[in-house]
This record gives C-alpha cells, structure tokens and sequence, in this order.
C-alpha cells in the first residue's frame, strides 16, 4: 500500500531516505508514547510524509512525520502565523513532526471538480480572503519564502521548450517589477489542501508551504489544479477563463496578473517534474498558454 511513499523517499534521498524509512517505526511508537496517541490509522497514498489519523483522549488528531525537518519546522510556524486565519489548529511540533487537529469530516475541494466547479471557487477565494486577513495584523514573514527564490527555478531549467520557459521568464520578470505589496501566503493552496472542518462550519487550509510576495500568486495552485484533470477538461479554457472571472470579482485579483502567474505555476510545475513522466505537467503548460 505504501510502496509508492517508500519509492519516493529513496529515490529522492537515497541512503539517507532508507535510513529514515527503517526508523519510522520506532519514531511513531515513540511519538505516540510522547503525545498519548492511540488508534493509529495511517492516510492512504502517502507521497513524501508519513501521515496517520490517530486519538488523543477524546481528541481526533493528525500525526505528520517528515524526512525534511526544516521543511516541517516552516510549516509549522506558517500555521502559526495563520492561526485563526483559516489554518488547521497546530497542537504540538518536535523533531520534524507534527501534531494537528483533525477536521471533522475533513473532505476537500476536490470533491466538488467538476460537478459543482463555482462552488469550490467561490470558497477558495473566501479562503484565501481569510489568510490575507493574517498579513494585515503582522508583518514578520521571516519564516516565510522569498517569492523570488522560488522563481529562480525558471533558470535553472535546460530541458524545458524554450518558447514557454522564456515567457514564464518575461511574465515573471514583469510581475515582480509591478508588484505593489508583498503578502505572507499559503503556497500551496489547491484543492486538496483545502478541507472542511464541520465543527466550525468552516473550510481550513493543510500543508502550507509558505511564501511571501505579490499576492495574486497565491490563486494560482488553484488555477492549475486538479494538475492531472483540469486539460482533459472539453471545455478547459473555458473553465480556466471562469475561474478568473470570479477570482476577480470576489477577492479582487487582477485578470491578467493572474493569468500569467497561473502560466509561471504550470511552467514551475513541468520544471520540478522534468525527470519522472510528466505528461500532465506539459499538457497543463499548453492550456495555460491559451489562456494567457
């Protein structure tokens, strides 16, 4: 069940991936004697964490364990930081793992592409309406990313078409020189990593990366996503031109920043994919250049 989590941990880390792999099980005994945990069931399709739903007392809670510490180190000031913003409540953080409140029932915004498309939209823009809200009360974002280095990676590529790489490059040179603010973002915020917490009736957001800068950026993991459904789509174009319509006219984004920040995040995409079978990474870069 676990074998493709396994397959990535080693084929990304090598000797060190399966050293951390033959350890885990003594690292979650051992957390969970530390936190009480009980009932321990770990998520299917594990991709890089290991993630397991487990109890506290009468508590739901979520276990995350990463190989990368200080990637999980960042996620979990990032939470902070939008604690009371729309972020998942963070419990307790120690040696690249995490302790989370389970959201109750939990489903994503992926339950609702294709059928209910608007709906998922509208929510993702409240969403992300709520975690601007968090920039606006601090101005700390020393934990957060740099915009511009993750754009660095535009440049560092050799085996992408040079025609969409240079226009990700004109776009991006471009949007960074206009932008106006810099905000503290999510950076990851598709489908999947928005969930409904039914106590509070409220969508929260998981998984945060963390980055700061011009904030249309930060619609545009939703843009591109569902990443390996959104092309097959007969009426793409016409979805993605959809989308930002209604970005625009509720959160106030900008239609042709937008556009280009979206064909940037499929371009990034296709770029951190080029040594596995990306298909649906390219095939998502030709969409996005109809749109912009």
């Amino acid at each position: 069940m676990y074998q493709k989590f396994k397959t990535n941990i080693i084929d990304n880390y090598g000797e060190i991936g399966r050293e951390w792999l033959e350890c885990l099980g003594d690292k979650v005994r051992n957390l969970a004697a530390k936190w009480n945990l009980t009932n321990l069931e770990v998520f299917p399709n594990l991709t890089f964490n290991y993630v397991a739903s487990a109890s506290r007392e009468a508590e739901k809670v979520v276990l995350k364990i990463s190989i990368e510490h200080d990637l999980l180190r960042r996620e979990a000031a990032v939470l902070t930081f939008f604690k009371n913003h729309g972020a998942v409540d963070l419990i307790d953080f120690c040696d690249g793992a995490l302790l989370l409140k389970k959201c109750l029932p939990g489903n994503s915004l992926m339950d609702f592409f294709p059928r209910d498309e608007q709906k998922s939209v509208k929510i993702a823009a409240d969403v992300i309406k709520n975690l601007r809200s968090a920039s606006k009360k601090q101005n700390n974002f020393s934990e957060f990313v740099p915009l511009d280095t993750i754009l660095k990676d535009l440049h560092h590529s050799s085996n992408i078409n040079e025609d969409y790489l240079n226009k990700a490059k004109t776009f991006a040179e471009f949007l960074q020189k206009t932008a106006r603010e810099k905000m503290a973002m999510h950076g990851d915020l598709h489908h999947d990593n928005i969930i409904y917490d039914g106590t509070e009736n409220l969508w929260k957001v998981i998984d945060p990366f963390g980055v700061v800068g011009d904030p249309t950026y930060e619609f545009a993991s939703f843009m591109i996503n569902p990443i390996d459904k959104i092309w097959k789509q007969t009426d793409a174009v016409s979805l993605a031109e959809e989308r930002v319509r209604t970005f625009s006219q509720i959160a106030n984004a900008d239609p042709l920043r937008l556009k280009q920040w979206s064909f940037i995040k499929a371009v990034l995409c296709l770029i951190w994919t080029a040594k596995t079978q990306n298909q649906d990474r390219l095939e998502l870069v030709r969409l996005f250049d109809k749109v912009v």
